[in-house]
């Protein structure tokens, strides 16, 4: 694998306070412009007859040192000091540090395996071809995602066959302007492509163009280089793109978007009360009247039913599909009132008075209980077909967090009756996670994580997928990071954000979070089962049309 292959420097010996998984690495002067931070390498040593072959990357450096001289003394000072006058300098080589990322055991097939082991003084460093690095690192797949940072011939790929890649979720984070977007919409054309259906809840209206091709590269002179260079052309979805907004908002896209509406007897009522921000003298005097108001109405509907059963005509089951069936906003409201009226004390008077309140301004939405609901959502699972729900109009947030919640349990309730495995993989992409579920309330919000708790652990063997989308991870609960295996992180500049995600991603040398407040547009920190070690990648452009970019 290395006798061709002439090495760019070597392992120094170790001081006092060396690590176990880095080495040092001195490169001699006429090597040094074939080294660089992020490269792999082969440490291999042919001149004892320690026989271990390891795998490391180049971490830290290159930093420069003088060979003969030290960088404090006069000569190499006045090297320095007077380099605009005199003509010296003395002969330097650089210095790296090398993260081992385990031992290479079989050099024809190059399997990599952990070590207890580590190279010894003099072990040549050598270069690695990028067929070498692609079958090292498992980069292989059928979700073509970027490049390799710094090699411009090793695509990293996602495989979307594999249920410990997207099926156990995926988190993608990063400031604002820093490929967040471009990073889930290139996911979003690759997964189409493979036949997942894609629900989309976008709050910003960033994706309701996807069925046009991109229109950057006619306008920006780098992302037609971009498109070059990672052989990408601008083309739109080709499997279907339906829009939705909710009835009675404005929408991004009004002459391609269906209105749609919320079944109030579809929203989860303990989900309700959460999304509300109940507190629990409030959550009390809700679950009272909700539970009335249930009983209420099953008595009704058993009547009902009793009496349909006696016509000939009433065979038909679909009759119970009706545009609006179950108990309504508006009889709960009712209900609430007749409970605020009957009220024995003023806390409980004042108490249902907020929940009235609340519940006053989701009626005055117009969104609930109208002719446009979803019927039984299974429209959105179809073969490749995406699906994008535009909120960016919706300035009410408990509309939107109940359309989010309201969404996840109808069709996480479609995969799990679905014993035969008919219905497509399903992503469901929620843009600002944070609005949704955030930590501040996680305390508040139990039945929300327990939901999606409960999809991440079952859901991943039905193949539906969660990916949470943010600028703001410190405000994301820590539960939502450990549903994460597959975390992308792009540029983070503040400190409790980033923080926030290393707590959860164990195993990634500090150098790498160093590189993570510094990182151009488009760069990422790939954080997933499916790769032995964390990688930097470099995103390609998607080919759809991104809207808010023109």
């Amino acid at each position: 694998m290395s006798n061709e292959k002439e090495p760019i420097g070597f392992i120094n010996f170790d001081g006092t306070t060396g690590q176990n998984n880095e080495v040092e690495v001195r490169i001699p002067y006429k090597r040094i412009n074939d080294v660089k931070r992020g490269q792999y390498v082969i440490l291999e040593s042919d001149s004892t007859n320690n026989d271990r072959v390891y795998l490391a990357r180049i971490v830290k450096g290159p930093f420069f040192e003088p060979d003969a001289v030290g960088k404090d003394s006069a000569f190499a000072r006045a090297a320095i000091l007077e380099a605009d006058t005199v003509k010296f300098r003395p002969d330097y080589h650089a210095i790296c540090r090398a993260e081992i990322l385990g031992e290479i055991i079989d050099r024809e097939s190059l399997i990599l395996t952990g070590s207890s082991n580590r190279p010894i003084p003099q072990t040549a460093v050598l270069p690695m071809t990028g067929k070498e690095i692609e079958k090292l690192l498992g980069l292989d797949g059928d979700v073509y995602f970027g490049e390799l940072s710094g090699y411009h011939e090793v695509r990293v790929h996602f495989k979307q066959e594999d249920k410990k890649v997207f099926p156990r979720n995926l988190g993608i984070f990063g400031t604002v302007g820093s490929g967040k977007t471009n990073s889930s919409q290139v996911l979003i054309e690759e997964l189409s492509k493979s036949g997942w259906a894609i629900v989309v809840l976008d709050v910003e209206g960033e994706y309701v163009l996807m069925d046009q091709p991109s229109k950057e590269a006619e306008t920006k002179k780098f992302i037609k280089k971009l498109m070059e260079r990672f052989g990408i052309s601008p083309e739109g979805l080709k499997n279907g793109l339906n829009i939705y907004h909710p009835i009675g908002f404005e929408c991004a896209r009004p002459e391609k978007s269906k209105e749609f509406g919320i079944r109030f007897d579809n929203v989860e009522h303990h989900i309700l009360g959460e999304i509300l921000d109940l507190n629990p003298a409030q959550m009390d005097r809700f679950m009272e009247a909700y539970y009335e108001l249930e009983s209420e109405y099953e008595t009704k509907s058993e009547s009902k039913k009793k009496a349909r059963l006696t016509m000939i005509e009433a065979v038909a089951d679909d009759t119970e599909e009706e545009a609006i069936t179950g108990k309504t906003l508006k009889e709960f409201i009712e209900k609430v009132k007749q409970k605020m009226k009957d009220g024995k004390s003023i806390g409980d008077k004042s108490s249902y008075a907020v929940v009235l309140r609340k519940l006053n301004k989701l009626k005055r939405s117009g969104v609930f209980d109208t002719q446009n609901h979803l019927g039984d959502y299974s429209e959105l699972l179809k073969v490749g077909n995406v699906s994008i729900f535009d909120l960016s109009n919706s300035q009410n947030l408990y509309v939107n967090n109940i359309v989010i919640s309201t969404l996840l349990n109808k069709l996480f309730a479609l995969k799990v009756r679905d014993k035969d495995n008919r219905l497509p993989p399903l992503m469901i992409v929620i843009e600002e996670a944070h609005s949704f579920i955030s930590r501040d309330r996680a305390g508040s919000m139990e039945e929300t994580l327990d939901i999606l708790r409960d999809i991440s652990r079952r859901g991943r063997k039905r193949w539906l997928s969660l990916c949470f989308i943010s600028q703001q991870p410190s405000h994301l609960p820590p539960e939502i990071y450990e549903l994460c295996n597959t975390k992308i992180v792009h540029q983070i500049t503040g400190g409790k954000n980033l923080d926030s995600i290393k707590g959860s991603a164990g195993g990634v040398n500090p150098a790498l979070w160093d590189e993570i407040p510094i990182m151009g547009q488009g760069r990422c920190l790939i954080i997933s089962p499916q790769f032995r070690h964390a990688i930097l990648a470099d995103v390609r452009p998607c080919s759809s049309r991104r809207g808010m970019t023109e």
